[in-house]
């Protein structure tokens, strides 16, 4: 293979990488992903807030149920000073009659406060499920789509893969001097540093050339340089010329 033939080649070989990589890179399956795991990070949050706000319940309700056994063990102790006659004097006896109604009182009160707790944690835990079944929902989601661009990205890594090898091959092909010419240029030219002579016109800038600089190109070498755009500019190249 001659240099000018390797040249557009390689060229041809470097659009065809950039343009699978970009597809890569655009599939909708990526930015699926993206989009998936940009809403779970919220719904984790709120997860996290939905189990931080059911521990606070269940806190405050064992406080509840803590003073309720309190004085669940008040009344009991001191109905059992009631039940043994040992206090024979009759003020003292009313006094602590008062004390055990008073705590059977407080005692009503926690219960309805525990009752309302309970309520409110049972709700508390119905939220916090369903928004943990919701993080679960979108984790298998993220897998089902994880799963759909590995197959379809990765038979495009393993496109570019054999195009990175073929490219490979072809840039043995041209001299250093000519390979480190195209490389900058390709670099500084927006991926593409060839164009080839198509009549007056040079296929990469698309600019139509005089026709005196047409003729001189074409009297000079295979491999010269388009005067508009100065990417090198393949000359001859049998039919493709």
């Amino acid at each position: 293979m001659d240099q000018a033939t390797a040249l557009v080649a390689l060229s041809d070989k470097d659009l065809e990488i950039t343009r699978a990589t970009k597809r890569l890179e655009e599939l909708p399956e990526k930015q699926a992903i993206l989009d998936l795991r940009h809403k779970m990070r919220d719904i984790e949050a709120l997860s996290a807030k939905a189990g931080t706000y059911v521990a606070q319940l269940e806190a405050v309700q064992r406080r509840i149920e803590d003073e309720i056994a309190t004085v669940s063990a008040k009344i009991a102790l001191e109905q059992t000073k009631v039940d043994s006659g040992a206090i024979g004097n009759h003020k003292e006896l009313q006094s602590l009659s008062r004390e055990i109604d008073s705590l059977a009182r407080q005692k009503d009160k926690k219960e309805n406060e525990l009752l309302a707790q309970m309520e409110k944690l049972e709700a508390g835990k119905a939220q916090a499920d369903k928004i943990a079944a919701t993080v679960e929902k979108a984790k298998a989601k993220e897998a089902q789509l994880i799963a759909q661009f590995q197959k379809v990205g990765g038979d495009l890594q393993r496109e570019i893969d054999t195009l990175m090898k073929q490219r490979v091959s072809l840039a043995k092909v041209l001299d250093a001097p000519l390979l480190e010419r195209y490389e900058s240029l390709r670099a500084s030219k927006h991926g593409l540093g060839v164009g080839i002579l198509k009549g007056s016109m040079c296929s990469a800038c698309r600019i139509d050339l005089p026709s005196e600089r047409v003729m001189a190109l074409k009297d000079g070498g295979p491999i010269g340089e388009c005067p508009s755009c100065h990417r090198m500019l393949v000359v001859h190249l049998g039919d493709r010329s």
